[in-house]
Order: structure tokens, then sequence, then C-alpha cells
């Protein structure tokens, strides 16, 4: 999986849990005021509307649960798709290996350049960094 298909996933995963969580935001606040306002009423006149209003946020709390198991699996799916690290690394290496193959068999010049050029980068990012004191 190359780097701009990582970050992709990483924000449709981030984008994911941010509709996750407000789902379950806006369900689970909903069903505690239904409740509460259920407690209320039937405190209040002891029969009637509160019923009606306890089983519209034992419904609430309900899809709530739901919403968050559908959306784990999701997430559990989204996770068991990607690639290992590993896997990535092997794939990449090959890749490179191909390339230098084929580099040395068009054009044995390209190929010392190339090669030129790759040491001096790993030198440059490898190397020791000396202080300037």
């Amino acid at each position: 999986m190359s780097l701009g298909r990582r970050a992709a996933y990483v924000g449709k995963s981030a984008a994911l849990w941010l509709c996750m969580a407000v789902v379950l935001l806006c369900t689970g606040l909903g069903g505690v005021g239904f409740l509460s306002a259920a407690l209320l009423i039937w405190v209040a006149h002891y029969v009637g509307m509160a019923g009606a209003a306890a089983i519209c946020g034992v419904l609430l709390l309900a899809v709530g649960g739901l919403c968050a198991l559908i959306f784990t699996a999701v997430l559990r799916r989204m996770r068991a798709r990607q690639p290992s690290l590993v896997t990535e690394a092997v794939s990449t290496l090959s890749l490179a290996l191909r390339f230098g193959t084929f580099i040395v068999r068009r054009d044995p010049r390209k190929a010392v350049l190339t090669a030129l050029i790759t040491g001096a980068l790993a030198e440059y990012f490898l190397g020791e960094r000396r202080n300037k004191s």
C-alpha cells in the first residue's frame, strides 16, 4: 500500500470515527433526555405519557447501541483488509530491485550514476551530524 493510499485509509478511518462519535452522542443524549423527561412526567403525573416517553428513550438507546456495533464491525473489517508493514516493505524492496536490474540492463552508465546519487543521499540522511560549537 503506497503512502497516499495509507493516508487515505487514515483519513477515512478518522472520518468514520468522527461520524460514529457524533451519531452515538446524539442518540445517547436523546435517549437520556427522553428517559429523564419520562421520569419527570412519571413522577409528576404517575400515569399517561410517561410510559411512551420511557419507551422512546429506551428505543433511542438501543439504536445507539446498534450503531456502535455496526461501526465497530466496519472498522474491524477495514483494519483486516489493510496489509502489514512487512508486506509493504517487501513489495517496495522488490520493486526497487526490479527497477535496479532494469536500469543496469538498459544502460550501465545510468546504473553507476544512480548508485552514486543514492549513496550521496544515504550519506546525507544517515551520516553523523557535526555540532557547530
